[in-house]
């Protein structure tokens, strides 16, 4: 709970950090949106219902079937989609590595922004730790998804085939608790790498207390799950303006969340580093 409690105090310094990251996930909210909304109600304008004819709606899905990928339309949301996927891959990273730089201590930062300043002095290094953490977490999608395909028919059975949905339930828990380790290990890798305390070391720290990270994770996550239900309640019970001005605020904490999760994981990483 120390870690927490020292992560959040270095949280204060990232305010700015966190408004920023705040204001790219709203946007990108905004961009998803408009986009779906654009696509998708263009497409059910033309739905028949109710169906002039017994084949309106087949041959409106064969249509679809048809003209999936030689429309025009089509093809042009799927390119906008890629490039909008391509664009957050490269985002994200640069702001991952603007928040590390704020966990420099003030003495030792250029000048300028710490965000921007991080994102041109670590920018580079994230960005390889992130295609690494792309890699090794999609990894075992190639076993698991088809695993899961072929569990498909019978997750759709009745409660006798609750086996089956415990193993795919064990498979989906599995490869979460495996992508957060590879994000952890990955974390206190970056931690070493860029504050010049050697990766390797880092790694075996982030290893051997695994599970002081984890209880950090869980904490944060709780009180992240309470600020949501709170949220949420309150969005359902008082509904108008109120609810929507809750709903536009909630994305600031959890922002506010991932930003402390990172530098509570600093202040273990530090406190073990210098130990050992």
């Amino acid at each position: 709970m120390s870690y927490v409690r020292q992560g959040f105090t270095a949280l204060k310094s990232q305010f700015l950090s966190v408004i920023v990251l705040f204001l790219y996930q709203l946007l990108w909210g905004l961009l998803i949106y408009r986009l779906a909304d654009t696509a998708i109600t263009s497409l059910l304008q033309r739905y028949p219902n109710p169906p002039p004819t017994p084949l309106a709606k087949i041959l409106f899905l064969l249509e679809g079937q048809v003209n999936l990928w030689s429309h025009p339309d089509v093809q042009r949301y799927f390119w906008l989609l890629a490039g909008m996927i391509v664009l957050r891959l490269l985002l994200t990273p640069l702001i991952q590595a603007g928040i590390l730089y704020g966990l420099t201590p003030a003495e030792e930062r250029g000048s300028g922004f710490p965000l921007f300043r991080g994102m041109k002095e670590f920018g580079k290094p994230v960005l390889l730790f992130y295609v690494l953490e792309l890699i090794l977490v999609l990894l075992p999608a190639l076993w698991i998804i088809p695993k899961l395909w072929s569990l498909w028919p019978g997750l759709l059975g009745a409660v006798e085939h609750l086996p089956i949905w415990l193993t795919g339930l064990g498979l989906l828990l599995g490869w979460f608790l495996y992508g957060w380790v590879v994000r952890q290990c990955l974390l206190f890798i970056q931690f070493g790498y860029l504050f010049k305390s050697g990766a390797w070391n880092s790694l075996l720290v982030g290893i051997r207390h695994l599970l002081q990270g984890l209880g950090i994770a869980l904490i944060l996550g709780f009180f992240a799950l309470v600020a949501f239900l709170l949220m949420g309640t309150v969005s359902w019970i008082w509904t108008g303006l109120l609810a929507l001005i809750v709903q536009q605020t909630y994305p600031l904490f959890r922002c506010t969340f991932r930003v402390w999760q990172v530098t509570s994981q600093f202040q273990l990483w530090r406190a073990k580093t210098q130990k050992s």
